[in-house]
């Protein structure tokens, strides 16, 4: 009677306890949901260690595990272990647990309650357990429908534990709160790295938009060292190719290799290819070179993208660390692409501004040799007096020498000669050292300079030309002015420029006398100003404001261009031009430069 009780109730106590086992995880199952859901970032991994610790606790094993997969970028691993127990060791490492990272990357369970369980294929697995104590345990990818996103893992190690179907489906529904709190953590990550790349990109872009050349160098390494810090590299390196692909430039955050030690990844750069090595046996036969300068340098090879504009490679940008090697991650290469294009654009600006100024060179340069070949009849004239001179001085002197008496008073008069022959031969040298100086191509040279002395200069080797058109010119000079800033050939060319333009303004018959003048002063405290004014017929009102543009003339012959390289040139020295007409006739064109500051404080 008593055996036939207690067999009626064995089935009801087996089914209680399995109905509160089941709402002892039901509660556990809620419990953990409420506590992952609303997870900052931040706060990921206190709150998993706390929901470890719950399933533990729940199961009655030794210690759980959560590790995270993720390429290319650094690894979440939380653990909880029982008192004197060690954490477990990091499943997702293929070199000690290849037959279950494979497993669990194929979204499979694996489970084991004894070790002698495992396959033959899973010997490497098996010894690795052996080594940290794992007697039992069981490993469930955590994925939300996409790529895994780590594992996470119960152990025993103290004695064997069954994993039961039933419990191993349960274990899939926790693993499914762990697995959201790691998608949202990755998800809010991203967000946060992508903001902070967009305000690096806007940084860059903001710093490189306005970028002279000049302040180009000291731009680009700060540049580099924000990018470096973003990327947590240790080396940063911006190279800069030129139209023919040679290396001419190079920038670098902390130490600088020369790029003719790497001329497999040069190569590369130049072809347009990116360069994505992790470790130093990736790189193929043909970069033996650049092999041996990686380990020469202690430089673990990382990344290298080329910097490309319209399709033609301007330069590369390439990082790499010291310390440890670093995955490969397609989303590094497409932030560095990112980056890169701001790169490039300031390149392309830089090369392009760099263009434009030897082009202006040029046609200074044009300009003065055209301004020259107006001159060519006063030129020679200027050449032909003093060589005259000198043959006409000679020439005496020879007859002198050739007489059959040579007295005191011939000695006297041939040291006279011979001073007039020096003279002469220095005049003549002067207009040629003048002539040489206006006619040299090179880079501007800013110097301190007199301006009433350059304007001296320039009056004086016009002055043949004004007497030939019967122009009558005089100076009108400040005294004890400052000095200005500038390129004493450039500066010439300018005032050159304004008197022939002058001069060209009275070529047509008109009443009056034909007068230029130049005129230097003062302009406010900062500034000196030169004006030339001429007496002709002035200027059309509808033409006052567009003279210095380029191409624009009023002359027939007129090509247009002489006022405006004066303005090109004023405004490289930091100055300006004006015009206006003057009340008793004619018209006044002046320019305007700045003191030199250097000497004023």
């Amino acid at each position: 009677m008593r055996r036939r009780d207690l067999a009626r109730r064995g089935p009801g106590r087996s089914t209680k306890l399995l109905l509160a086992n089941r709402l002892r995880f039901e509660t556990l199952l809620s419990e953990l949901s409420a506590g992952l859901i609303h997870v900052s970032a931040p706060d990921t991994g206190v709150a998993i260690e706390r929901a470890l610790q719950q399933v533990v606790t729940f199961l009655g094993v030794d210690r759980g595990g959560l590790d995270e997969h993720a390429e290319g970028r650094p690894r979440l691993r939380l653990a909880w272990a029982r008192p004197g127990v060690e954490e477990p060791p990091q499943v997702t490492a293929a070199d000690q647990f290849p037959w279950v990272s494979g497993r669990l990357r194929e979204g499979e369970v694996v489970r084991f309650s004894r070790l002698a369980e495992l396959p033959e294929a899973a010997a490497i697995d098996r010894a690795s357990w052996e080594r940290v104590g794992t007697r039992s345990q069981v490993l469930i990818p955590l994925r939300t429908g996409g790529p895994i996103l780590g594992v996470l893992s119960f152990a025993s190690v103290r004695a064997g534990y069954a994993w039961p179907d039933d419990l191993v489906e349960r274990l899939r529904l926790l693993s499914e709160a762990f697995a959201g709190v790691l998608d949202r953590r990755r998800m809010e990550l991203s967000l946060a790295e992508r903001l902070r790349l967009e305000r690096l990109l806007y940084s860059l872009a903001t710093a490189f938009s306005h970028l002279s050349a000049a302040d180009f160098d000291p731009a680009v390494q700060r540049g580099l060292r924000q990018v470096v810090d973003f990327l947590g590299v240790d080396r940063g390196s911006l190279i800069e190719f030129t139209r023919d692909g040679t290396a001419t430039r190079s920038w670098a955050v902390e130490e600088w290799v020369e790029m003719g030690e790497f001329p497999w990844m040069t190569a590369r750069l130049q072809r347009g290819e990116v360069i994505n090595v992790s470790h130093v046996e990736e790189l193929p036969d043909e970069a033996a070179v650049d092999r041996q300068s990686y380990l020469t340098h202690r430089v673990k090879p990382q990344v290298a993208v080329p910097l490309l504009v319209s399709g033609i490679v301007v330069g590369g940008l390439i990082f790499s660390t010291v310390g440890t090697e670093r995955a490969k991650s397609d989303e590094l290469i497409q932030q560095l692409h990112l980056l890169g294009e701001v790169f490039a654009n300031a390149l392309s600006r830089k090369q392009a501004e760099l263009e434009a100024v030897r082009l202006r060179q040029d046609l200074t340069h044009i300009g003065r040799v055209s301004a020259l070949g107006e001159l060519t009849a006063s030129l020679a004239h200027e050449l032909s007096q003093p060589l005259t001179a000198i043959l006409s001085n000679a020439q005496a002197a020879q007859l002198l020498v050739e007489g059959d008496v040579v007295d005191l008073e011939k000695v006297r008069e041939i040291r006279v000669i011979l001073r007039d022959i020096v003279a002469d031969d220095k005049r003549a040298a002067a207009v040629i050292s003048g002539l040489r100086a206006l006619l040299k191509k090179g880079e501007p040279e800013f110097v301190p300079l007199d301006l009433n002395e350059l304007v001296r200069e320039v009056a004086w080797l016009m002055r043949s030309d004004t007497i030939m058109r019967n122009v009558s010119m005089s100076l009108e000079l400040s005294p004890d002015l400052p000095n200005v800033r500038g390129d004493r050939v450039q500066l010439q060319q300018v005032v050159l420029n304004l008197v022939l333009n002058g001069l060209e303004a009275m070529r047509e018959p008109h009443a009056g006398a034909r007068t230029l003048v130049i005129r230097t002063a003062r302009d406010g405290v900062a500034a000196l100003r030169v004006t030339v004014q001429d007496s002709g017929p002035g200027i059309a009102p509808k033409d006052l404001g567009h003279i210095f543009e380029p191409l624009y003339t009023t002359k027939t012959e007129g090509l247009g261009m002489g006022l405006a390289i004066v303005r090109t040139i004023v405004n490289a020295h930091g100055g300006g031009v004006g015009v206006e007409n003057n009340p008793e006739g004619g018209a006044s064109l002046r320019f305007t430069l700045p003191v030199n500051q250097e000497v004023a404080r």
